[in-house]
């Protein structure tokens, strides 16, 4: 509520007043909401004179915010901003306290100045909000605890454990860390507590998934929220340790297919310090592993006096002056590895008797391209270069033997030339007929392809023929029999309809009728009458089916038209050699026909029921054990047709798809195939003039594609 206006009269201070003028801390009276009194320490503190004070509002005062009159409670307490007669703004803490003096209600305002502390505390907040905001945008992780407990943690640290802000300033932390790491951390604080400044530490966190990531810990004392606080920044090192622990086992293996190779070999670093000297470079130079690694002493096993190896030059990259120096004419790039150089010289330090040496060495590179190293190999050539001496001490002795058999070779070349003329002439002709019986023997082959083919055909419709033959007489006089037998039952159960008709008017006490009776109870002829009908229906339809089995094998092989050009049906090829190979795919896959709208075509059907059922029992076999679906598609496509049989088998691998029409080759195991099928059908279409084409992908699927011609041309 606003203030009203003090008296413009003085307002001495009595005597129970002056105990006030004593205080150091500002205070003033209020009567009736104005001011009546003001000691010193409020004048110092305000500017203003203790009667510009009486004279003034407290809304100016305080800015709007003066303490209300008390209600129901006799003392009120709050921090105000208040305005100095200079215009500076200072803080108090103001007291307002209820009493009486002078036998009258008075109100008694304290203040006490808290500009420095409030201005302390509003800077301590500015720095902790940059505090916030700057450790929010960087990468690393921030935790900030006060005794062991945390109470700050930054985005990063959210992100890399999996726990957010809430869980975080709730959970124990032994949640977080192992209680051995924890115990190290504790031991990091308390030197921090001793003014020590400690190394960071490598811990392991347990994050939310239960994922253990490797942490560096690096801690220190700040002041938060005007409170001492432990500052720590965590890095997140799993992705180095990982790249170390990889080049640790790296550098194993390397060391373990260096010792255990049967090839001399040793490596320097980048420094020249041996760092590999394996048990065969042991063995040819007569150096222990022992003495050699770890120096720079790698020329002892080869010379007499130091001086760099190969590998010392790549490393230093004195690839031509110290190569020349050194090597003279007896070095060269190797053709084999790229940057690598080699030779070969002789050794007397290596051995009793001293080594015949070739060596290669290569720089070894960091991810980078920088040379970190090199690696050298050596291969004993002793017995070849023995083998080498001994070689040309036979070539002097042979250069004295081609002296003496020259002047005969002299002699003896005029009378082969003469024989050579001679000899040629007999060759053309030894050409010419190679030449024809070259061509003889190609047709041969394409002669001996066709006949297997003929005959296998013809082996093939002879069988069908013979069995359909064979078939038809017994399956003619079944169903012959079947009609009269349906007869005979109809028959005989209008004979056992009668009798029932007939029974009413039976003598029921009769021994006959009885036995009648009884052996009604013990048949149901209902069930009797109506399962012998469906049995019959059955058995109709499964000789009908044998029926349409035989014509269809006799229509697949066409013994008397396989060999003449006619227009045939390819879909009823298809349906025909389908029923012929359905027990091949009947337990093994479901055949989904896509038959477009097809015109007759001109070709040998029989044949082409060949290829049909190839590539129809291949996509069979192609399931392996699980049921699939094989897909029968067909189209036009102008003057050709096409016939797609696909699958969703195993598939044919890349390497394979270039040999499946050759003959004999199959993956197929032993015992399943021959290796001649698609090798056939392959020929049987090139014979129409048309194509065959494969499309596979392992483990998707096979299509096979034929096209052919409408119309046959010769």
């Amino acid at each position: 509520m606003s203030l009203h206006q003090a008296p413009t009269h003085s307002h001495a201070p009595n005597r129970a007043w002056a105990l006030y003028e004593e205080l150091p801390v500002a205070v003033l009276l209020r009567r009736q909401g104005c001011l009546v009194y003001a000691n010193s320490a409020a004048e110092q503190l305000t500017g203003y004179t203790r009667y510009q004070l009486f004279s003034l509002s407290l809304d100016i005062l305080f800015g709007g915010g003066c303490p209300p009159l008390p209600g129901s409670a006799p003392t009120l307490r709050g921090k105000l901003r208040l305005s100095t007669a200079t215009g500076e703004q200072r803080w108090v803490d103001l007291t307002l306290h209820a009493t009486e003096l002078d036998d009258q209600p008075t109100e008694v305002l304290t203040l006490t100045d808290i500009s420095v502390h409030v201005r302390t505390q509003l800077r301590l907040q500015h720095s902790e909000e940059n505090l916030r905001s700057i450790t929010d945008h960087i990468s690393a992780a921030v935790v900030i605890l006060e005794h062991e407990q945390i109470v700050y943690v930054n985005h990063a640290m959210e992100s890399l454990c999996g726990y957010g802000w809430a869980d975080l300033m709730t959970m124990d932390r032994g949640c977080l860390l192992s209680t051995a790491d924890q115990s190290r951390l504790d031991t990091q604080s308390a030197l921090l507590a001793r003014g020590k400044s400690p190394a960071p530490l490598e811990v392991r966190l347990i994050t939310r998934s239960g994922e253990e990531r490797h942490i560096e810990v690096a801690s220190s004392n700040i002041e938060f929220d005007g409170r001492p606080a432990l500052f720590r920044t965590l890095f997140d090192i799993t992705e180095r340790k990982r790249a170390e622990q990889g080049r640790d086992d790296a550098r194993k293996v390397l060391r373990q297919i260096l010792d255990g190779g049967p090839v001399p070999t040793f490596v320097i670093n980048a420094d020249h310090v041996v760092t590999h000297w394996n048990r065969a470079c042991e063995v040819v130079t007569g150096h222990a592993a022992e003495e050699m690694i770890g120096t720079r002493q790698q020329w002892r096993g080869f010379y007499p006096d130091e001086r760099p190896v190969m590998a010392d030059l790549i490393v230093s990259g004195d690839l031509t002056d110290g190569m020349e120096a050194y090597y003279g004419g007896r070095y060269r790039k190797s053709t084999v590895i790229q940057g690598a150089y080699e030779a070969e010289g002789f050794f007397p330090l290596c051995g009793k008797t001293g080594r015949w040496l070739y060596f290669t060495a290569v720089a070894l590179r960091d991810s980078g391209g920088t040379i970190i190293g090199a690696i050298e190999t050596l291969q004993d050539v002793t017995e070849r270069k023995q083998a080498e001496s001994t070689l040309h001490e036979v070539m002097d002795d042979l250069e004295v033997k081609i002296l003496e058999r020259t002047g005969q070779l002299v002699k003896a070349k005029a009378e082969l030339e003469a024989d050579v003329a001679t000899r040629q002439g007999v060759e053309q002709e030894l050409r010419s007929r190679n030449a024809e019986l070259t061509a003889l023997n190609t047709r041969l082959s394409e002669a001996q392809e066709q006949l297997l083919q003929s005959e296998k055909l013809a082996s093939i419709g002879q069988l069908a023929a013979g069995v359909a033959h064979e078939i038809n007489n017994p399956i003619g006089y079944v169903q012959s029999n079947l009609g009269s037998l349906a007869g005979y039952v109809g028959e005989m159960f209008a004979l056992l309809e009668a009798f029932a008709a007939a029974e009413p008017s039976l003598q029921p006490a009769t021994p006959a009728n009885q036995a009648l009776q009884g052996m009604k109870l013990s048949v149901d002829l209902p069930f009797l009458k109506e399962d012998t009908l469906a049995l019959l229906k059955e058995t109709r339809e499964g000789v009908n089916r044998v029926r349409r089995i035989v014509q269809d094998l006799r229509d697949f092989s066409r013994l008397d038209r396989g060999r003449e050009w006619q227009l045939a049906d390819l879909h009823q090829g298809l349906d025909t050699t389908l029923n012929v190979v359905a027990n091949e795919i009947k337990y093994c896959a479901e055949v989904v026909k896509r038959y477009g709208t097809l015109p007759e075509v001109e070709c040998l059907p029989s044949q082409l029921n060949q290829v049909f059922m190839n590539l129809l029992v291949n996509a069979a076999h192609a399931m392996e054990g699980k049921r699939g679906t094989i897909t029968i598609s067909s189209g036009r496509n102008g003057d050709e047709v096409w016939v797609e049989i696909g699958d969703n088998g195993k598939g044919i691998a890349r390497e394979n798809l270039g040999r499946i029409f050759d003959p004999f080759f199959t993956t197929k195991p032993i015992g399943k195939g021959t290796g001649l099928g698609l090798s056939i059908s392959y020929g049987i279409v090139q014979k129409h003039h048309g194509r065959i084409t494969v499309s596979s992908e392992p483990g998707v699927g096979t299509s096979f594609r034929i096209t052919l011609p409408v119309r046959h041309v010769e």
